[in-house]
Parts: C-alpha cells; structure tokens; sequence
C-alpha cells in the first residue's frame, strides 16, 4: 500500500492537477491564499502559476523514476499543500484552485491531501524500496533531470498569456474603454482605494456604463452573473426601491461570461455596467464599495452574512 500511494496514486493525484491548470493557464483559479499572499508582495501571479506546475510536473517524475526519493518527496509537497488549503477552507474559498478551472472545494482536497500525507508517513515508515539511500542509479537521475527541464519548458513556454491589449479596447456592447492592464490580469488593493476620488482608483477607467459617480452616497457592487453569494447580497441589502444609488458591475472571466449557472439579477433599480472581458479580473464578489462625493468611503470583499460597507 506504501508503495502504491508513493509510486502511482500521489504522483497521479498531482499529475491531474498539474495537466488541469496547464490546460486552463489562468493565474484567476489558484487558491485564494496564494492569489492574496502573493499579489500582497508583489510577486507575478502568472509566474507563480507556471512555476507550480512546473514543480508539480518534476516531482512527478522524481515519483516515479527515483523510489528511494519518493516518499520524502511526496511528503514534502503534500504538507506544503496542507496549509495553503486549509487557509482557503478559513476563508471561505468554493473552490481550492488545484485543478484549474475545474472547481473542486478545498475541503475536499484538503481531506485528500492529509490522508495521503498520513499514509506516506505511516505505512512507509519501514519500507526498503521507499528508504532514502546514499546512492541512485545514474540513468534514473538523468532521466529525472530531463523530466525536469521538459517540465519548466512546457509549463513556462505553453502557458505564457500575451498580455492584454494596450490602447483602447472594446466592450461587449461596441463602447471604448481605457487602455486594460498590460499585465493580462488585475488584482484590488482595497486599502489604497480608500480616501482616494474614484476616478483616480484605475479599474474605475476600465468600466463601462459607470456614470454620475461624483454627487452624493453611493454603492458600486461587482458581482458575477453566476455568484451564489452575489445574489444573496443583493436579495437581503438591494431588491425592491433603493435608497442609495446603486450601480451593478459584472465582472467576467477572462473568456467571457457564462452561459450556465446563472443566477437571479435581483437588484432591479440598479444601474448596470460591466467590465471588459480579455483580464483575469481578480475580484473575490461581491466586492461593494461606498462611495461619498465621489470618494471611496469603504471598499471589501463582503457577504450577506457580513455586509461590510453598507451604513446607510
């Protein structure tokens, strides 16, 4: 059974992600702990997704071709995974970002990953061929090397996204846009918007149908067309007559919107607009923000439960 779950079903579990993310190429499905640790510090979020896979790949083939590294190895990574899903779980993430775009709760995978770590450690604690030794075959260390620099050239070479277009861009509807961020992806600081006139925030250039912000309370709420906590949001604080005006962003996928899952629109006094698609817009929704005379008062990632920014 040790030998089964560090030579076949670890690496096959961390083969299936690897390919996933390879085929989606969106930094905009890696776990929400990871997106907000890594865009707090500044570190590109299309390199830390490309280097995941690529180190997912080559510890696959150290799996594989090198037993006697299997399980160290395996153990390693599987409880380096267990924290970043467990944060994701405390956060509330829907999905933990190990497949791609194929949504998996991180609950699940966290469950997952801590009985594999626990059946490496237990049962191949006295396991000959899973011991670590002082001596490899010289041809399985090539062979694993080569692994490796095929890993971090395919993660790196086929999931490198042109950045989006610069100048102006069109939106679904035929109206321009300021130039999208050259980056191919957005991601919020909440706290800097604080204080600021919306107009100087940058995604406020990138809306479209976003008008007479300036006067007066005011809410602008992003939403997805498909997002569960979205619709709560707006069935509690924003049905019926409003008493703020209120303007309802819809924010895409990088591709576009969906087309199944939809959710009720059920703010009907809301004045709509949307972002542009082309971005890997990172905004956790719904995410509401307060604005007075046209400056931020309050902006966060907020839930029915939690109506953070709402005052009036």
């Amino acid at each position: 059974m040790a030998v089964l779950l560090a030579r076949v079903v670890v690496p096959l579990w961390l083969l299936t992600g690897a390919v996933l993310k390879l085929m989606d190429a969106s930094p905009t499905h890696l776990p929400v702990a990871l997106i907000k640790w890594a865009g707090s510090a500044g570190i590109d979020l299309l390199f830390v997704l490309q280097f995941s896979i690529a180190a997912e790949l080559t510890v696959v083939g150290v799996m594989l071709l090198l037993p006697g590294l299997a399980r160290t190895v395996g153990l390693v990574v599987l409880g380096g995974f267990i924290p970043i899903l467990l944060s994701d779980v405390l956060m509330g993430a829907s999905s933990c970002g190990c497949f791609g775009s194929v949504q998996v709760h991180p609950g699940i995978t966290l469950v997952m990953d801590l009985a594999f770590f626990l059946g490496l450690w237990w049962l191949g604690r006295d396991v000959p061929s899973l011991a670590l030794t002082s001596t490899l075959p010289t041809w399985r260390v090539v062979a694993a090397g080569l692994w490796a620099l095929a890993s971090f050239a395919l993660a790196f070479g086929l999931t490198a996204q042109a950045p989006a277009e610069t100048g102006n861009a069109a939106s679904s509807d035929g109206l321009r846009v300021s130039a999208l961020p050259a980056e191919g992806f957005y991601l919020p600081a909440y706290d800097d918007w604080i204080g600021r006139p919306w107009s100087e925030v940058p995604i406020s250039s990138w809306i479209v149908g976003a008008d007479d912000l300036g006067s007066g309370p005011q809410y602008i709420l992003f939403y997805r067309k498909d997002c569960e906590h979205c619709h709560e949001l707006m069935e509690v604080f924003f049905a019926g007559s409003l008493a703020v005006p209120t303007t309802a962003v819809a924010v895409p996928e990088k591709g576009g919107y969906p087309t199944t899952g939809l959710m009720d629109f059920a703010c009907g006094e809301c004045r709509l607009a949307e972002l542009p698609k082309g971005v890997d817009w990172f905004l956790q929704t719904p995410v509401l923000v307060r604005l007075s005379d046209g400056v931020v008062e309050c902006a966060a990632e907020v839930t029915a439960a939690d109506p953070e920014c709402i005052e009036w």
